[in-house]
């Protein structure tokens, strides 16, 4: 075709494209037109020791989150055009299902003190059939809750959980629904390597007693996770490395046959996938696996890894490095500070120090080992250490601290981008410490030199919240292990006790600095360490004796063991735990995997 037809054949296309042009934007804006709710909705509700709030619309919170007050009443209004014809009806403590309101009226209770639990909503008018009521309720305990639609309960019946806060939002048929993670931004995974139900019991005892005291076991997903791995590297029948609730039983010793390492276990948990003792986020053919950080970097989001232990041992490693041997901790520490993206690295391992913080006079080259070397260690403390973290050309670089004031300082106020914690002490924050070995909890002075796994969550929180897009953050209480395989009750009890108050000082951040509908905090164990029971040879719990005194406790073995561990979470996603809670175990009940761990967290991340 010439350049003359191909001109004629042009112009004849513009001209009726001009005159389609009108009929299509019509087209586009009648269509638009349909999916656009004209009317006007609103919604008011009536707070423990504040009152009737202002009328809030359009998915806005009303009510309040963090703040622990119930709600009492509530007032829901709709416009006469369309005509929706609103009603709702709630459920009251001690009242039960109250008897359906319409527009504007109030539903629930004021200055009775008591409080709402749930609440349905239905649209009821002429051209009701149109469109959808969504509304979700913040619940205590729970957090935001899934949108619920057209007269669905929200809330709770029969838990004695008070509604806190609620939105809602009405929009035509077909519309995208109102998304439930929408306002998720972090994770706080905590690992007691270690720890198992009767650990925290022991411990619960000791410092409180009584069971349940702790903070997270009050939160409202509680299950059990198998931790089994695939075993050796050289194992052939990998099959045998499985927990299986029809067997396990059998014999008391089962349970302390095919159990996993540490890094196996935290290998899972970062990653998905099941692999050999020993390795760090490879897979049994030596395959790197994508861990949780990476997934968290990949979406614009800080990362971090907390441990009382070296800094480059198993947990913290797995979730960032990937190693076929657990033991190359110098290799494993160059790959955590000078090639991977995360934002904050915090751990004992400091080669200048012995275990009661007492400088060394002479420094051995294995000294810095976790720390990836002597060379390693220099650039970090001249400043100098760093690498193309965020992928924009330039290097960011560490900022390394080392003393106790100066993790106590971070806690609060401004923060450096990216700070590597390395407290002056080698391997453990208090575990290692001289003195009496099986004294009782507390009896030998602490170190304190050093800060507390609590202050190196808070410290590292205040760093990783500058990122507005959000964070993970994995906090490792590591030696609650190492006073377990060595059957040391009061260091045990001590490194749980510490452990606690970390997960403590979380939940008082996400209440304080967050809140639960933006973060989801997870607490577990990797694996049960030294066979803990309250009588030699038989699974059962330990025994309560009273405050400050020892619980009766046996253990039956100085290694770790194959059995479940419980787990908790709370916040965006906690819910989805229950999907995976496919196992059931005659003795603690519905349990997950290991690896649905980080599923669950990928789920809500993608």
């Amino acid at each position: 075709m010439n350049k003359t037809k191909k001109g004629v054949v042009l112009l004849a296309l513009l001209v009726m494209g001009l005159i389609l042009l009108p009929a299509c934007v019509n087209a586009v804006e009648t269509e638009s037109q349909a999916l656009v709710f004209q009317g006007n909705y609103s919604y008011q509700t009536h707070i423990q020791n504040v009152g009737w709030q202002d009328w809030q619309s359009e998915g806005s919170v009303s009510g309040t989150t963090g703040r622990s007050l119930r709600l009492e009443g509530i007032k829901l209004k709709v416009s006469d055009h369309p005509d929706l014809g609103i009603t709702y009806q709630t459920h009251v403590q001690n009242i039960g299902w109250q008897n359906w309101v319409s527009d504007g009226a109030e539903a629930g209770t004021s200055g009775r003190s008591l409080r709402m639990e749930a609440i349905r909503i239905n649209l009821t008018g002429t051209e009701a059939e149109n469109y959808d009521v969504y509304y979700q309720a913040h619940v205590q305990n729970r957090g935001w809750m899934t949108w619920v639609k057209n007269g669905e309960l929200a809330g709770t019946e029969g838990l004695s959980y008070r509604m806190e806060a609620i939105r809602m939002m009405i929009t035509p048929k077909g519309t995208t629904p109102p998304d439930d993670t929408a306002t998720f931004k972090n994770v706080i995974l905590l690992i007691a390597d270690g720890g198992g139900a009767n650990h925290i019991m022991a411990t619960d005892y000791f410092t409180n007693g009584q069971a349940g005291t702790q903070v997270y076991e009050d939160f409202p997903a509680r299950y059990y996770v198998s931790t089994y791995s695939t075993g050796k590297i050289e194992t052939e029948d990998d099959a045998r490395y499985v927990y299986d609730p029809a067997t396990i039983w059998g014999s008391f010793d089962e349970l302390k046959s095919r159990a996993t390492d540490s890094a196996a276990a935290a290998t899972a948990m970062a990653t998905g996938t099941k692999t050999y003792n020993g390795a760090i986020g490879v897979d049994p053919n030596l395959k790197a696996l994508r861990n949780l950080t990476e997934d968290f970097e990949k979406k614009g989001k800080s990362t971090g890894v907390v441990t009382s232990v070296e800094l480059s041992h198993a947990t913290p490693a797995a979730f960032v490095a990937h190693d076929a041997d657990r033991r190359n901790y110098s290799g494993i520490a160059n790959e955590m500070i000078s090639e991977s993206s995360v934002d904050v690295i915090m751990g004992a391992g400091n080669p200048l120090y012995n275990d009661d913080s007492v400088r060394r006079s002479t420094v051995e080259a294995e000294y810095y080992q976790f720390v990836g070397g002597k060379e390693t260690w220099e650039a970090l403390e001249a400043g100098t250490l760093g690498n193309d973290a965020d992928g924009d050309g330039d290097s960011e670089p560490w900022q390394l601290i080392q003393t106790k004031a100066d993790f106590e300082a971070l806690q609060s106020g401004d923060t450096p981008d990216r700070v590597i914690g390395v407290p002056p002490v080698y391997t453990t924050l208090q575990y290692g410490r001289a003195g009496e070995l099986n004294a009782e909890p507390f009896a030998v002075a602490i170190n304190n030199q050093v800060p507390s796994l609590a202050t190196m969550a808070r410290a590292s929180l205040n760093v990783l919240d500058n990122n507005e897009a959000g964070f993970f953050l994995m906090i490792e209480g590591g030696a609650v292990d190492w006073a377990a395989s060595k059957n040391q009750s009061g260091r045990m009890i001590e490194e749980e006790t510490d452990f606690n108050q970390a997960a403590a000082a979380v939940c008082d951040w996400v209440e304080t600095n967050s809140s639960w509908s933006e973060t989801l905090v997870i607490v577990t164990s990797d694996h049960e360490t030294g066979y803990l029971t309250g009588s030699a040879g038989v699974y059962n719990e330990v025994v309560n004796n009273g405050v400050g005194i020892m619980p009766t406790m046996v253990w039956n073995s100085t290694g770790h063991t194959n059995q479940l561990v419980p787990i908790f979470a709370k916040g965006p996603g906690a819910d989805l735990f229950q999907k995976y809670a496919v196992g059931a175990d005659p003795v603690r009940g519905a349990y997950i995997n290991n690896t649905d761990i980080p599923k669950v967290i990928r789920e809500l991340l993608e």
